[in-house]
């Protein structure tokens, strides 16, 4: 009888809890290595001192962007001292302010053509120099060249009765065609006024809408009577206007009180009245009546008697 002089068995593997364990807590160590190895590549980001700001806003029909940075005071007496008088300044820290606008703009008595640019100030004890210049890549002052500078505009500076701690870029008294560009910090304020030509280009695309013949919405009579009294401009056609917007839209309160307005301003007070009435009847008629709407139309009512 011939026998096998070995016996082979297949053994399966035995996988035990504390095997697992073992597994793992080293898969565990790995992926916090890893983590620790990619923490250490992570680049720390910290706060700056001057924070960046980027101020947007449209005056009439033209968008101004202000990038700049914005330093703090820090108890340190500003300008004629941190910030010397009579030498040119970035007008902010870190980088050149820069500003852009969609259209030309008048700023004091300077006109500047659309575009982006780098705004300088030359800070005196009694007057400012505001520089805008197209060179976009100049560190300073001294950096560009003379037929870079677009504007050097004049401006008077004015003191604070409280001291501003954040040096501030913005705009303020909103207009049609103008607003109050001011630079601002410490116990100092330097306001110039900027002005655009949107005026213009609003009255040309009335009288352009008009001329066409065709009929026009609601919005656009609305608008356009709206336009003429806020410059001022020929009233009686402001009140056509705002008769043809009533017309197409006879709910809305508000062409009411527009047209209370118009006649106010007119002189046509017992006809501003019933409008304004009218404004009210419509406001008191809605689910949820605005007070504040009605409170106004009823301030029109009162300064009419």
């Amino acid at each position: 009888m011939n026998q096998t002089p070995f016996a082979f068995r297949r053994v399966e593997p035995r996988v035990t809890f504390l095997s697992f364990t073992f597994y793992a807590a080293t898969i565990l160590a790995a992926a916090m290595v890893a983590g620790t190895l990619l923490a250490a590549d992570e680049k720390v980001e910290f706060p700056a001192a001057s924070q960046h700001a980027n101020l947007k806003q449209r005056v009439g029909l033209t968008d101004v962007e202000v990038d700049y940075s914005r330093p703090n005071k820090n108890d340190r007496n500003v300008f004629g001292g941190l910030v010397p008088f009579d030498k040119p300044w970035r007008t902010g820290a870190n980088q050149p302010t820069k500003i852009k606008t969609s259209g030309p703009v008048k700023l004091g008595d300077k006109e500047i053509p659309a575009g982006e640019y780098v705004l300088y100030t030359i800070p005196g004890a009694n007057e400012w120099t505001i520089i805008f210049s197209k060179n976009l890549t100049a560190q300073s002052l001294a950096d560009q060249k003379p037929e870079d500078e677009v504007a050097r505009v004049m401006a008077k500076p004015q003191t604070l009765a409280a001291p501003a701690e954040t040096f501030t870029i913005g705009f303020e008294d909103l207009r049609a065609n103008s607003a109050t560009f001011y630079l601002e910090w410490d116990k100092t304020r330097v306001p110039v006024k900027l002005t655009t030509n949107d005026l213009e280009k609003v009255s040309a695309g009335i009288d352009a809408a008009v001329k066409s013949g065709k009929p026009q919405e609601a919005g656009f009579y609305y608008s356009a009577a709206s336009f003429y009294l806020d410059q001022n401009k020929d009233l009686p056609q402001a009140l056509k206007w705002v008769d043809q917007a009533i017309e197409k839209n006879p709910k809305a309160y508000f062409m009411q009180y527009k047209k209370a307005q118009i006649l106010a301003k007119m002189g046509n007070k017992k006809e501003a009245i019933v409008a304004a009435e009218k404004s009210i009847e419509l406001l008191q008629a809605a689910p949820t009546p605005d007070e504040t709407a009605i409170g106004t139309s009823r301030a029109l009512i009162e300064s009419l008697r």
